[in-house]
């Protein structure tokens, strides 16, 4: 059985790491060291809201920058439905004490517009699309297919620029994983760090790819798209790959 004591887990999100508290089973530290932060568009393109359909949200931080946008705080959404990519994104739209009138399974932009062609229910309707300046123009492009659709982007990702010391020697004189939850996350870290001084962990099969394509080998790729699945797919590497026992 392995000491996990020496055992450094980064995790290199902008949300507070508490999404990865199942990793306290394992005597394993989880440190965090955000590679990114995303901040509000003080200005939006415009588009007449009282045309909209269905708001399209594919993600927590979507729904929070819609919301708490100014111009739309304290719309009336009677006469608006909304659409959630995974159960995440629905969670934190109840937390606005709305509910999502339909929610994708799967947690991949990619899968999303194949499953609203199959359900019919977006079909000729007006579409806003809630994204992030990151967001590629794929998911809009495929739904104008089948609906009226518009993106409109809420906010934007900004990358940290400065090195942390503290990680800098961590990675240089320890054991770590680090886990990276976007792809704007590991090429921030990949800007300041040596990404091949550390076992690299991803959210899913989009980040692995990104990661590849940059020349790196993710050692984990979570199964879930969530912080709850990353610490999943840890344990149980743990479990396998270090004769590890969960007391």
């Amino acid at each position: 059985m392995k000491d996990l004591n020496k055992v450094n887990i980064i995790i290199t999100s902008e949300d507070n790491p508490s999404g990865f508290s199942s990793l306290n089973k394992i005597d394993v530290k989880v440190l965090h060291f955000p590679m990114i932060k995303t901040i509000p568009y003080s200005e939006i393109k415009y588009f007449d809201i009282k045309k909209i359909d269905y708001i399209i949200f594919t993600s927590k931080k979507g729904v929070k920058y819609f919301f708490e946008n100014q111009e739309y705080k304290n719309y009336d959404f009677n006469s608006i439905k909304f659409i959630c990519l995974g159960k995440k994104t629905e969670e934190r739209l109840n937390e606005y004490n709305f509910k999502s009138a339909y929610t994708c399974k799967r947690n991949y932009s990619e899968m999303m517009c194949e499953e609203l062609r199959e359900s019919g229910v977006i079909d000729s309707k007006n579409v806003l699309l809630v994204q992030g300046n990151l967001a590629n123009e794929n998911l809009v492009n495929c739904l104008k297919r089948f609906s009226n659709a518009y993106r409109r982007d809420f906010y934007k990702t900004l990358q940290n620029k400065s090195e942390n010391k503290e990680l800098e020697t961590l990675i240089e004189n320890q054991k770590t994983y680090t886990v990276f939850t976007s792809p704007s996350s590991f090429d921030s870290f990949i800007k300041n760090y040596n990404a091949n001084k550390t076992n690299i962990i991803s959210i899913g099969t989009t980040t692995s790819s990104y990661i590849k394509d940059k020349g790196h080998e993710p050692l984990i790729t979570s199964k879930m798209q969530s912080y709850e699945g990353i610490s999943e797919s840890i344990i149980d590497f743990f479990l396998k790959e270090y004769d590890y026992e969960i007391s």
